[in-house]
């Protein structure tokens, strides 16, 4: 099964073609805010690494946040049309779990609980909770260090924060742990966004289950988790 993965929902654009679960290409950039322009020639680029044409494609996968309001309707819009233009599924993955997917089995074999976290921005984070063998415990939820400092307290478990925003506020993640922090440990830069490779993976597995939107209603809905910078902006200016 070849699948198209796409990932907008972060700064980091990646693209990717898997055939069942082995990568065949692959592609990402560091994007400001160029979504849009970035997006179409990378497909390009990534089908043609891969050798396949769009009509050989079995499916779309799309990362449908949480993350960049903008970058996750580019991505989510570009999927839908081409699952409707080419009748195929379209599957809507959550870039949390992409992140704890890309983790190899001996980077979570210390952790009880991995903490998938994104920067929402406004000085907010977007963060759940999985077991280590990827089960999820807690939904995705978004808002401030205090709210993502709270949640790994109360879980007073074994935790490995992975996601670029805990990679930059390391050290003051552990400052608020305070004697908590013992218990955590960061990923691998590495692993910082999601990707669309593992967005696909994601994708393929759940089409085994037969569990995608069909053919003829390709649409997934955007994780956005709160409203867009732009609608807030105008609220606070309403309301002032």
């Amino acid at each position: 099964m070849i699948i198209l993965g796409i990932d907008t929902a972060t700064e980091m654009v990646s693209v990717a073609v898997i055939n069942g679960t082995s990568v065949m290409a692959s592609s990402e950039t560091r994007s400001e805010r160029r979504h849009a322009e970035d997006l179409t020639p990378m497909i390009d680029f990534v089908r043609r690494s891969a050798g396949v044409s769009l009509r050989e494609l079995d499916a779309v996968a799309v990362d449908v946040g949480p993350g960049l309001f903008t970058g996750m309707r580019v991505g989510i819009a570009t999927a839908q049309a081409l699952a409707f233009a080419l009748s195929i599924p379209l599957v809507g993955v959550d870039g949390l779990e992409a992140l704890v997917a890309s983790l190899p089995a001996t980077g979570v074999e210390q952790a009880e609980v991995v903490v998938p976290t994104i920067d929402a921005r406004r000085r907010e984070v977007a963060w759940a909770v999985h077991r280590a063998a990827g089960t999820r415990v807690v939904a995705p939820r978004v808002g401030g260090m205090d709210d993502l400092l709270a949640g790994i307290r109360e879980r007073d478990q074994r935790s490995l924060l992975v996601g670029e925003y805990a990679s930059r506020h390391r050290e003051e993640i552990l400052a608020g742990l305070g004697p908590q922090a013992w218990n955590v440990t960061f990923g691998d830069p590495g692993n910082d966004w999601p990707h669309a490779r593992c967005i696909a993976t994601i994708a393929h597995e759940r089409l085994m289950r037969d569990d995608a939107t069909p053919p003829n209603v390709p649409s997934v809905v955007a994780m956005y988790l709160r409203e867009a910078d732009a609608e807030i902006n105008w609220l606070t200016r309403s309301s002032a």
